[in-house]
């Protein structure tokens, strides 16, 4: 009896032994199978984190793929329009000219004729003054009274300039040469009404845009231009545009090239300043045509390597104004920059 129940006891022993290595695998088991939970959390928020993250970037390149769209689209358009207006500008030239040459040789006849109205009103005038003035001649005197009639009949040919002649005089008058802009960046007008409106002392942006509707007729009728074409391409408002930009851009109102090959301003760039500037030139980007074929992950590395007060700068628009500038879009550029605040599309 004893032998059994002592076996009986190393059973139990043995089973309870087994029974407790069994409560710990489960409790290992369970310790595993949380790790495996939390781990698979955490990689289920790395994921969504990195599909909204894909999210992010692919409207970014979606946004972007639509606004190189536009700006194409809006290149052709403007293209198309430039080839139009030119085409239209060498007709209207042609017949703006035409037209003022008939209306100078006609205001040159209406000189003439009055010219001539005068000469013979003063010479009416003078031959009743020696009418008058026979009766009290001597006979001496009356022998030279033709001598003396021919003289002051000739007197008025020798008259250079008449009374209010303002045409004869300003032809007289030596004036010093005004800075002049270029009239011809107004789409309208062409080298000839250029010069048609230096003599008439217009020489600056600033002057056509303080024109009234009195002045734009005046204009019209001096020049010999069509009435209400002035009006119709809106010169007073190009010339506005083009004096701001004047004064904002002077550079941008010259022929292309005018950047140094060594270097240009890169604060025309929505989101660059002096001090950017001077950061993308140390790292070797001088010009407009550099920082266009410079991508954004390397404007933001330089931009990074400054430290924080640069990180926080988004460059991703940067490329792109500056292509524009380069190519001399400027009115494509400054629609663009509306868009942006601080470089950024808000």
């Amino acid at each position: 009896m004893r032998e059994q129940l002592a076996l009986k006891e190393a059973d139990m022993k043995r089973v309870e032994l087994e029974t407790a290595e069994l409560h710990d695998k489960i409790a290992r088991h369970e310790e595993e199978k949380s790790k495996l939970y939390y781990e698979i959390h955490q990689l289920n928020a790395v994921v969504e984190s990195q599909q909204s993250t894909a999210k992010e970037f692919q409207a970014i390149i979606d946004t972007l793929e639509t606004q190189l769209s536009a700006a194409q689209t809006s290149q052709q358009e403007l293209q198309q329009t430039l080839e139009e207006e030119e085409k239209e500008e060498a007709g209207v030239e042609e017949l703006a000219a035409m037209q003022s040459f008939y209306n100078a040789s006609r205001m040159r006849m209406d000189a003439i004729e009055e010219k001539l109205r005068l000469l013979e009103s003063e010479n009416s005038a003078l031959r009743q003054s020696l009418d008058e003035l026979k009766p009290l001649s001597t006979p001496q005197t009356t022998a030279a009274a033709p001598m003396i009639a021919f003289s002051l009949e000739e007197e008025p040919e020798e008259v250079i300039f008449e009374p209010g002649n303002k045409d004869v005089l300003r032809e007289k008058i030596v004036f010093e040469t005004p800075t002049k802009d270029d009239l011809s960046l107004i789409k309208g007008v062409g080298p000839f009404l250029e010069q048609k409106l230096n003599q008439l002392g217009i020489y600056t942006f600033d002057q056509v845009s303080q024109w009234d509707q009195a002045e734009i007729e005046r204009v019209t009728h001096e020049i010999g231009y069509f009435s209400g074409r002035i009006e119709k391409d809106d010169w007073v408002g190009q010339a506005r545009r083009l004096l701001q930009l004047k004064q904002e851009h002077p550079w941008a109102l010259q022929p292309l090239g005018i950047q140094s090959t060594d270097t240009a301003d890169l604060k025309i760039v929505e989101g660059i300043g002096p001090k950017i500037e001077a950061l993308l030139k140390e790292a070797g980007i001088n010009t407009w045509d550099e920082l266009a074929d410079t991508s954004a992950d390397r404007l933001q590395d330089i931009l990074a390597a400054a430290g924080e007060t640069f990180r926080i700068h988004d460059p991703t628009s940067w490329p792109m104004q500056a292509q524009m500038a380069a190519n001399g879009q400027w009115d494509l550029l400054r629609e663009y920059q509306e868009e942006l605040k601080g470089g950024r599309i808000v």
